[in-house]
């Protein structure tokens, strides 16, 4: 017995590991975009505090008060898409990674599934064949829910792709590194 779930307890462990590097990962580019971004905001503080202490009348104070808000905006603005986007590539390679592993383990279960209908007693063809259309109906329910799903998720993508170009421009986005496999 314990031959038989071994391979699936290893996969499993590599599997948890997998999916803890995708998070290390993501978690390292988010610290990336962060202190990009203090650096950015440290800058503007900076001119931000030179322009203040050229100001000479009130008219000048609200102009670089307005400029300083839309600056300031543009850039939360810019760190708000960067960050938005590392969170949809985060979110496409956990999903790619658990469809690839769900995939895995769903055939692997229409495999028993199918080996031991195989192996079912003599009269209990009826039992199997309503055994075999329900497996077959719950595999085309499943294919047509992720179809939908990714439908959904490109109709998604679609808005936003609309709606980029009339936002700030995003800060610099980190550099991807490769995860350890």
């Amino acid at each position: 017995m314990q031959n038989t779930i071994k391979p699936q307890v290893a996969a499993s462990v590599q599997a948890a590991f997998e999916l803890t590097n995708l998070s290390f990962a993501q978690v390292e580019r988010l610290t990336e975009l962060t202190l990009e971004q203090a650096k950015i905001n440290s800058e503007l503080a900076q001119e931000q505090l030179a322009s203040v202490l050229e100001v000479k009348d009130p008219a000048q104070a609200i102009e670089l008060l307005r400029t300083q808000l839309e600056t300031s905006a543009k850039s939360l603005a810019g760190f708000a898409a960067t960050a938005f986007e590392l969170a949809q590539q985060f979110q496409t390679e956990t999903t790619a990674f658990a469809e690839g592993h769900f995939d895995q383990a769903h055939a692997a279960a229409n495999q028993a599934l199918h080996d031991n209908l195989k192996k079912a007693p003599e009269g209990s063809e009826a039992a199997v064949q309503v055994v075999k259309a329900a497996v077959e109906a719950s595999n085309k329910a499943l294919a047509e829910a992720r179809q939908n799903a990714k439908k959904t998720v490109e109709l998604a993508q679609e808005g936003l792709a609309k709606l980029k170009p009339q936002a700030a421009q995003p800060s610099k986005a980190p550099a991807r590194r490769k995860t350890r496999a």
